[in-house]
């Protein structure tokens, strides 16, 4: 009988599911705007001339493409790849041909200059990193890809950028004090906040409860700003607006004025890059 019941206990303990290990916590991923707060300044300005756009070009484009941008755009350059649902910022949509880093006016395509310097500078605060181990040439080859995917480089010709006057000599504290002045008067601070953390009024206003893409306020005081934070990257951001988002260009202000409001946006940083952090004392 002993012998019975001891079987009987053997087959059940072996039949039972094994005891199942707690899971492991994820490591915590590290910052994405690392990069560029401990990189040198990236301008993305091309190292020599744009090659001719041949059919050896499109096709190092493609394979380079499917190689490494396919997982997040998408093979059609949709933004739907399949890592796209693991990013904190949408991948963009080639095929409709609206970028918000651009040198033209808002509404019109970016030339091939600005696609090229996105790839190289890439876009802080999201997932779009500085492509700078790529050679000049391969990032050409990337810009002819990421045309190809819409038909409006096909039927529009990109628009001649916008000037960029010389900056002021010096962000001085009457330049900001000026530029704080348009920041209240233009209410920047209904969806930027009135210290620029992201949290102004309207911020409640572009929450989507569909879980949808949402639209992203940035936050000044970490400096992650899409074309980057010198002063010249924040006059072309407040000239020629973020196509595709809420925030439209300045364009009717005068020049002394959009230095200003650069101004007073770039003294809301508070985590300021290493490149900037000063030396220490000896």
């Amino acid at each position: 009988m002993m012998l019975i019941v001891s079987m009987c206990v053997a087959l059940v303990l072996a039949s039972a599911e094994p005891p199942v290990a707690p899971a492991k916590a994820k490591p915590a991923r590290a910052p994405i705007d690392l990069m560029w707060m401990v990189a040198p300044l990236n301008e993305g300005i091309p190292p020599e001339p744009q090659p001719a756009n041949t059919a050896a070009l499109r096709a190092k484009g493609v394979a380079l493409f499917t190689k490494h941008c396919a997982a997040c755009h998408g093979k059609r350059g949709d933004g739907n790849g399949p890592a796209a649902a693991t990013l904190s910022v949408k991948p963009t949509d080639f095929t409709k041909a609206i970028f918000k880093v651009r040198s033209t006016p808002s509404g019109t395509l970016p030339i091939d200059t600005d696609l090229f310097g996105t790839i190289s500078r890439g876009l802080h605060g999201t997932e779009m990193f500085p492509w700078v181990n790529f050679s000049a040439h391969e990032r050409w080859a990337l810009v002819q890809r990421v045309k190809s995917f819409s038909v409006r480089f096909k039927q529009e010709e990109p628009c001649v950028p916008l000037a960029v006057p010389p900056p002021p000599p010096s962000e001085s504290d009457t330049l900001r004090s000026k530029g704080k002045v348009l920041y209240e008067r233009l209410r920047c601070g209904a969806c930027h906040g009135a210290t620029g953390g992201a949290d102004g009024p309207a911020v409640q206003l572009y929450k989507d409860p569909t879980g949808a893409r949402p639209v992203y306020i940035r936050d000044f005081k970490k400096g992650q700003f899409l074309r980057g934070s010198e002063m010249q990257d924040v006059f072309i951001t407040l000239r020629t607006g973020l196509d595709g988002t809420p925030m439209g260009p300045y364009d009717v202000l005068a020049a002394p004025d959009l230095w200003a409001l650069s101004s007073y946006v770039r003294s809301l940083i508070q985590q300021r890059p290493l490149r900037e952090t000063p030396p220490p004392s000896p």
